[in-house]
């Protein structure tokens, strides 16, 4: 954009006073590397309070993502930008995700007999701490091994046995994934990160990525386009080796490759960082009596969730933060809150 418009691109950050999850510095050296007009958005945890109804009312169905999305989509409106370019797609096509990285383990954890991997599996839920992060390593162990286990077992939120304690009275009618499945393994048969990208662009991204970036940044009138997601993009870089996609030393080693010397090595020689905001240390303070009023003292029944078991994953989060996922909590408490907002109770 640097190199072609005949105006200084803007590009926008949102940064905390929590250094740990601020990419602020890495922000400001993209931005004079390439001579943006750069614009900080320093999101604290009052302004979060303050930004939550409207953000909930953007809804047009409850998630757990998207605040962060309706927060930079603000500013940048604000600052008299009508189209955005947005980097989605760039972690489902080039192997950016844990699930890329855990498609591997299995297959080489495959080679093991489904027997002895069942026997661990139940060894180790009943001897080890059961949080949810290690409900999920056991649940990877003794599943068949593919890609689609690396996959559904990295986006799963709560496990079924959960659901059903959460919603007794609901019986999901779920969509038959054995044609997706199949088609997936029809075209990598042999290619495990093909297969979870494929995965990645079909579930979590459409139906949920792409869904909440339009329904946040349409609710400030801004357009948001999604150049990865690009047909010829995608199809031209699944149809590359998934070996090329990866390679134990570098982050997303294909598309660093493709950008040559353009990027600083300071910014892709760091650990990886979501564009999530602090909730981890945020629900610990000034958002812990938000969730205490909606899932501690709430009946949840009128939406049809069973209080105690909500209480219980608000709890686990409460006593142990760094083993039991924010977004699990986190996403019963945005339900709860819509459902109030637009009157949908049972």
């Amino acid at each position: 954009m640097t190199g072609v418009a005949n105006q200084k691109p803007k590009t926008f950050s949102v940064v905390f006073a929590e250094k740990d999850y601020s990419e602020a510095t890495h922000a400001r050296m993209v931005a004079k590397t390439f001579g943006t007009e750069h614009r900080e958005i320093l999101l604290s945890e009052e302004r979060l309070l303050g930004l939550l109804p409207s953000a909930l009312e953007a809804m047009d169905q409850p998630t757990m993502d998207g605040i962060n999305t309706y927060v930079v989509s603000k500013t940048v409106k604000e600052s008299g930008v009508t189209v955005a370019l947005s980097g989605l797609g760039g972690d489902e096509l080039f192997a950016g995700y844990p699930s890329f990285r855990r498609a591997i383990q299995l297959q080489g954890l495959a080679t093991a007999p489904s027997a002895i991997r069942r026997f661990a599996s139940t060894a180790g839920r009943a001897f080890l701490n059961g949080s949810a992060r290690k409900r999920k390593f056991w649940d990877m162990v003794e599943s068949d091994c593919s890609p689609h286990a690396a996959y559904a077992i990295s986006r799963q939120l709560f496990s079924p046995t959960e659901i059903r304690a959460l919603v007794p009275d609901f019986h999901c009618l779920t969509s038959d994934l054995r044609p997706l499945i199949s088609s997936v393994d029809s075209q990598f048969p042999a290619d495990p990160i093909n297969a979870v990208s494929l995965l990645e662009l079909t579930g979590y991204m459409t139906n949920t990525l792409l869904r909440d970036t339009d329904q946040m940044s349409m609710a400030h009138a801004l357009e948001v386009r999604v150049p990865f997601v690009d047909p010829e993009v995608v199809q031209f870089v699944l149809a590359l080796s998934g070996d090329w996609k990866m390679d134990g030393s570098r982050p997303k080693p294909l598309l660093l490759d493709a950008l040559g010397d353009l990027l600083p090595e300071e910014i892709w020689k760091r650990p990886k960082m979501g564009f999530t905001l602090p909730f981890q240390r945020w629900m610990k303070s000034a958002l812990e009596s938000e969730l205490n009023a909606a899932l501690s003292c709430s009946n949840l029944s009128s939406i049809g969730i069973n209080s105690d078991s909500a209480r219980e994953i608000w709890q686990a989060f409460k006593n142990s933060p760094r083993q039991e996922p924010w977004s699990r909590p986190w996403a019963l408490y945005v339900l709860k809150k819509w459902c109030d907002l637009n009157d949908v109770h049972l």
